[in-house]
């Protein structure tokens, strides 16, 4: 078997990225010596890899190997009795194109190994989910398709993670998943009317639809899990496929559906399925299908047309603890968004401190990877310092705190770090000060967009220009491409549905969800609990950010660009540089 050997420096360079890659998306910790423990860093089930393939390799050394190959993972995993013999296939394939392959693997060396025992993946289809193949016919397809114009010439919208949308009946926003009902724009064409015709035939509602979406999905696009507002649109909604199949993901607790959407079928979305399960695609060029063995579906463009009944009364369903209604008429606004933070956020942090400080040690390695990015000499400014974590990374860069909490100064004064009491919505420094500012962990603690993006603008303020800030706050998923983060992960009963029935009266007649710890979320404000060690609890505000919200809003910012956007465990988060 012919094996032809690729230049050194990018094996490294894609080792090297592998290796973050793993310790992001699975927590594995890969390592520079030799382990009994080989991955290979680049192709998987995900990118159409056969296990017979790899066997007949490996079995040209050894014949004790267990192979791991993750579902939806573009990578896989070797387990062998001894490291020597995981160092002779290391040195063996590493770097190097082998057989008819067309790209050179790209190995190395873990620690420990995936725990892939999926998530329940259960047959039975949730209530009012329904799934009608052959709903229309080619002729019917192809007239579809040939009445979209798209100009391709589009400005990029972050929000739609680059994929074209049109909308007809209302326009719908994608920061806010709501359409305004007194703003109608142009109507559906009547081209499209035959459908309202099949729609009647087949009993899908009954309704005449006012609102249409058409996406256009190129392969490796998809859209994140989500459940479509209540208080804007009736039951059902449907969704009709064009042009290439795709795996739509439904989520409810800890159970999963995967529905293959053939071209031309038609999904209905009712009762359960549409007002307590999640749905969304998972952004990828093929999907793996497990039933009786493993299938790969290539994608193709596929184009989707969802319509939806518009609402005129308020949402009067049964699933209160999923609904946005409830919390319309008490939402936070500026006259309440300082008391809340107050109580449910300063006040909260001064009497945990001592416990958070006890807790918080070990930094976040892509947090880290910035501060040491930074040149010697730069001055930087950690804004919500709290026990100082950050503060003593990399010699040679002057690092200046701050936080709210005056006791979390203490502590961070008693380990001889720079710090001070400040707000981040009115930091004490003039403009243009710092080479660089880091915020973790703070932002998601304000209660209303407009202080969220005023603490984004203090931060770009106090930069230098060509300055660079990180940004991290919560994520409203906790789960991302079929991976948990930690944060779900430490859930010490996996069978647990999330739990949002109960609600906290505050004051001046606002309530907030009390959120199930390690659990998903299940709406932006939310009140989390932090337990103490001595017994009983305080609960902190959080406001939990949808991707396309915290894409929205770092796009928005003037004097600035967006240098990155990623997800690390978890958490939304931004490399911001001033212009």
């Amino acid at each position: 078997m012919e094996n032809r050997f690729v230049n050194e420096r990018k094996c490294l360079r894609k080792q090297k990225r592998a290796q973050h890659r793993l310790a992001r998306d699975m927590n594995i910790e890969c390592s520079e010596e030799p382990t009994q423990n080989l991955v290979i860093c680049n192709v998987g089930i995900v990118t159409g890899l056969q296990q017979e393939f790899l066997e007949s390799i490996l079995l040209e050394i050894t014949e004790s190997y267990e192979i791991i190959m993750p579902l939806n993972k573009s990578y896989c995993f070797i387990k062998f009795d001894h490291k020597e013999t995981a160092s002779k296939v290391y040195n063996y394939i590493h770097g190097k194109v082998i057989g008819d392959q067309n790209i050179p693997l790209y190995l190395t060396y873990s620690k420990s190994l995936p725990d892939i025992e999926n998530e329940e993946i259960i047959n039975e289809l949730p209530r009012g989910l329904k799934l009608i193949k052959d709903f229309i016919t080619i002729e019917e397809e192809n007239l579809l398709l040939n009445s979209l114009k798209w100009n391709e010439n589009d400005e990029i919208n972050l929000e739609l993670k680059h994929r074209k949308v049109m909308h007809f009946g209302y326009e719908f926003d994608y920061s806010t998943n709501k359409v305004d009902p007194s703003n109608p724009i142009k109507s559906i064409p009547n081209e499209y009317k035959f459908l309202q015709e099949l729609f009647e035939k087949n009993k899908c509602g009954n309704h005449v639809y006012d609102q249409l979406t058409i996406n256009r999905y190129q392969p490796g696009q998809g859209i994140p899990p989500h459940i479509d507002t209540h208080s804007v649109f009736e039951d059902p909604i449907l969704s009709l496929s064009l042009g290439s199949a795709c795996v739509m993901d439904f989520r409810k607790g800890q159970q999963k559906i995967q529905i293959v959407l053939p071209a031309r079928s038609l999904l209905i979305m009712s009762q359960d399925a549409r007002y307590a399960w999640s749905h969304g695609i998972c952004p990828r060029k093929k999907d793996v299908i497990k039933e009786e063995s493993i299938k790969i579906l290539p994608r193709g463009t596929r184009t989707s047309f969802t319509f939806r009944k518009i609402r005129t009364t308020g949402c009067d369903c049964k699933f209160k603890k999923f609904c946005d209604s409830r919390l319309t008429s008490n939402s936070i606004d500026n006259s309440r968004a300082s008391q809340v933070e107050l109580l449910y956020v300063h006040d909260v942090y001064e009497n945990i401190s001592n416990h958070f400080d006890e807790t918080r040690h070990k930094p976040w390695p892509n947090v880290s990877e910035f501060l040491e990015s930074l040149e010697l000499g730069s001055i930087v400014l950690d804004v919500g310092c709290g026990n100082g974590k950050y503060l003593s990374h990399k010699p040679g860069i002057f690092k200046i705190g701050c936080d709210r909490s005056s006791n979390l100064t203490k502590i961070s004064r008693n380990k001889s770090f720079e710090v001070l009491i400040s707000d981040c919505l009115q930091l004490p420094f003039n403009s243009n000060s710092f080479d660089a500012a880091i915020s973790i962990a703070v932002i998601h603690h304000l209660s209303t967009h407009e202080r969220r993006k005023e603490a984004f603008l203090e931060l770009l303020r106090v930069l230098r220009p060509g300055g660079r800030c990180l940004v991290y706050v919560w994520a409203k998923e906790q789960k991302r491409n079929d991976e948990s983060s930690v944060y779900l992960k430490y859930n010490s009963n996996k069978c647990k549905e999330d739990n949002f029935n109960n609600f906290q009266q505050l004051f001046q007649g606002l309530e907030l969800p009390v959120h199930e710890n390690r659990t998903n979320f299940l709406h932006n404000d939310v009140l989390v609990p932090w337990k103490r060690k001595t017994g009983g609890q305080f609960l902190r505000y959080y406001h939990v950010f949808d991707e396309n919200e915290f894409q929205n809003l770092c796009s928005s910012l003037p004097y600035s660009k967006v240098q990155e956007i990623y997800y690390d465990q978890g958490n939304w988060c931004t490399i911001l540089q001033k212009t």
